[in-house]
């Protein structure tokens, strides 16, 4: 992991932002947050991310997928989404989700496994530039 790998968080709910921002926060990891997909679209376009954390019942969740899996590979981010224990995970593209956490979310799980996905960052991928 690079010291300025960056996650961006994209969830509706500002409990959940807020809670695991000061969690990741707390384990050395900086990150953005966006409330819909529209600020997290603006965001990906201006700051690369290595990680992405995604909650998937949100308005205009495939075009931010379709937006990530138009980026060379290089500037794609690790996704992880996050999904209400009854959504369908048919119409998840596994080839570009890497991880699929249930909600309820335990915080301090869910920053923990950033963390270590973030471990899998090469230390000469400048994706914050």
């Amino acid at each position: 992991m690079t010291q300025t790998s960056r996650v961006l968080l994209v969830d509706a709910d500002e409990q959940v932002r807020a809670l695991l921002s000061r969690a990741l926060l707390d384990r050395d990891v900086f990150c953005d947050a966006a409330v819909s997909v529209r600020d997290a679209l603006v965001q990906l376009g201006a700051r690369r991310y290595a990680l992405m954390l995604l909650h998937l019942e949100m308005p205009g969740v495939d075009g931010i997928l379709d937006c990530i899996r138009s980026l060379p590979g290089s500037r794609r981010p690790i996704v992880l989404v996050t999904a209400d224990i009854r959504s369908p995970k048919d119409a998840i593209d596994t080839e570009l989700v890497q991880i699929i956490i249930r909600r309820p979310l335990k915080i301090a799980e869910v920053a923990g496994m950033i963390r270590a996905c973030l471990e899998f960052v090469p230390d000469d991928d400048q994706r914050t530039a």
